[in-house]
């Protein structure tokens, strides 16, 4: 079996290309085609061998027939496992040296260089599936919240070359990347108003040079802030027929207000203001009570203003009557 490889000259030494993870017993290079191109039928004793054997990197290969000197794939290269064990520079090349000893009538030592080719056996991967997020809706235009970059083992354009939004909606957030430093950010464009949207679901999706995925469902969560004010159902409340034997305690009505804000910021209490002895207002229920004995030759109406007050911090209020 042969591999896809070729030699470049390059200053005293020679260059061989190879894809990674070739198969066990996979030729490299016929040594003595490379090393005597001209008079390769001439030379009739000639043995080729390697400097080393079982040290980094001679143990990945072989030399077969050695008067041939065809160089084989001894054991399989994972040029991924390399580049992480900092065995070669992945961030130029990853170039493996071998010293070759040719034996023609006495010894030399070639020097050539095995460059480890990137196949693309790998594609992005989130090291989650899926992530969620709070963002509270004051956040301004242009903020970040910093995200775990996908990961690909490959290397150069094999690795991931750009990511995207995947929405079925139109989305307040853009992506900003940095594949040098593997930075990945999701960016504020626009207002955001919890009690329009109160959430957010769309996928952010890796790319790689061959264009194979990886996919990171996202849920953001717009966190309330206490923007909205309580609003009463009725700004006049008017309750007639209140027969002045109504017995103390009694439930004459119920004044509601509500808040689009959420938690505590939605949370409403009720509280008469006007100065009448005569009724209480439940601070939670709204429901309106009799507390003295009521008496129409004294006073035949009552007037009351009761204020709405939300619970978030720097309460906001409404009035009804």
């Amino acid at each position: 079996m042969l591999s896809c490889c070729y030699c470049q000259q390059q200053e005293d030494h020679l260059i061989i290309r190879s894809t990674e993870k070739l198969p066990v017993h996979t030729e490299v290079i016929n040594l003595r085609r490379l090393l005597f191109p001209n008079n390769i039928s001439d030379i009739k004793t000639i043995d080729f061998s390697l400097a080393k054997r079982d040290e980094f990197p001679y143990m990945y290969f072989l030399i077969n027939h050695s008067s041939q000197g065809i160089l084989t794939i001894r054991k399989e290269i994972d040029r991924d496992e390399l580049c992480r064990l900092r065995y070669c520079r992945c961030d130029t090349w990853c170039d493996l040296e071998l010293e070759i000893i040719v034996d023609r009538e006495g010894f030399n030592i070639e020097l050539i260089i095995i460059r480890i080719i990137d196949r693309n056996d790998h594609k992005p991967v989130f090291l989650k599936n899926q992530i969620n997020l709070t963002i509270v809706e004051n956040a301004p235009m242009g903020a970040m919240i910093k995200l775990e970059a996908a990961v690909d083992h490959d290397q150069g354009p094999n690795s991931i070359i750009g990511y995207s939004l995947i929405s079925s909606k139109a989305l307040p957030f853009s992506l900003l990347y940095n594949l040098i430093r593997g930075d990945l950010s999701l960016v504020v464009e626009q207002v955001l108003d919890r009690e329009l949207i109160s959430s957010y679901t769309f996928d952010i999706i890796a790319r790689d040079g061959d264009n194979q995925t990886g996919i990171l469902h996202v849920l953001v969560t717009i966190d309330d802030i206490n923007d909205s004010p309580p609003k009463f159902e009725q700004l006049v409340y008017i309750i007639n027929n209140i027969s002045e034997s109504i017995s103390i305690d009694s439930i004459i009505s119920r004044v509601h207000a509500i808040d689009d804000d959420d938690g505590v910021n939605g949370e409403i209490n009720y509280y008469l203001i006007s100065q009448d002895n005569c009724f209480h207002v439940d601070a939670v229920t709204g429901d309106i009570r009799v507390r003295c004995l009521l008496d129409y030759e004294t006073q035949t109406t009552h007037r009351l203003e009761i204020e709405a007050r939300d619970k978030g911090e720097g309460y906001k209020t409404d009035f009804c009557t």
